[in-house]
């Protein structure tokens, strides 16, 4: 039961009804995250199925410089208010694809878990005061609330390149620097590592 009602929550708070058609505001964003919001590696994140509010404030980070990208400041300076409203929205409204094996923290053997990636998602490493990744990002790194966004199936690319933005202080504005604190104490390889286990999770 308690899976089923996270499952449920999740996909609550993802997946909203599909948009008639996509905002003009839009129409810069799909060069790169595409009509499918689902990005391209090297290039672009996937965003599709992300909460609004997720993706309404990483677009004023992008404003603020709390979130330091060259691209991305530029475009985002384009929304207004309104602008990044209607598009945070509309790529909120595109389907989400979601883990097809989801397994909880605590059902996956230490003993069984060999990979390092896994091992860091799943147990993470309490002797260096470093949660597991699935504590705030869910089963299989679904996704939390508003706070925390999907990882499974994410490009590796991208995991990593934020893991080292939160290290090296390039982006910011995390709750409580919860992900600053995280990032600052993996190594090269863990980073690697954790980004290719999550790129790795079967969605569908």
């Amino acid at each position: 039961m308690k899976k089923l009602v996270f499952l449920a929550s999740a996909l609550a708070i993802n997946a909203l009804p599909a948009s008639a058609e996509m905002p003009p505001q839009a129409a810069a964003c799909i060069a790169c995250h595409q009509t499918t919001g689902l990005g391209m590696p090297h290039l672009a994140p996937a965003i599709a199925g992300m909460p609004a509010a997720y993706l309404m404030a990483q677009l004023e980070h992008f404003k603020t410089g709390e979130r330091n990208n060259p691209i991305m400041k530029p475009m985002a300076m384009m929304l207004d208010e309104a602008g990044v409203k209607v598009t945070s929205e509309w790529f909120a409204s595109l389907p989400f694809p979601q883990p097809t094996d989801l397994v909880f923290r605590g059902e996956k053997s230490p003993q069984d878990i060999t990979d390092l990636g896994e091992k860091l998602a799943y147990l993470g490493a309490w002797e260096r005061d470093l949660p597991s990744c699935v504590s705030c990002h869910g089963p299989a790194g679904v996704g939390v609330g508003e706070t925390f966004p999907s990882l499974a199936g994410q490009h590796a690319d991208y995991i990593e390149n934020q893991l080292n933005a939160w290290q090296n202080g390039a982006r910011t504005g995390d709750s409580n620097g919860l992900m600053s604190h995280v990032a600052e104490k993996l190594t090269a390889e863990e980073i690697t590592a954790v980004a290719k286990y999550f790129a790795s999770v079967e969605v569908k």
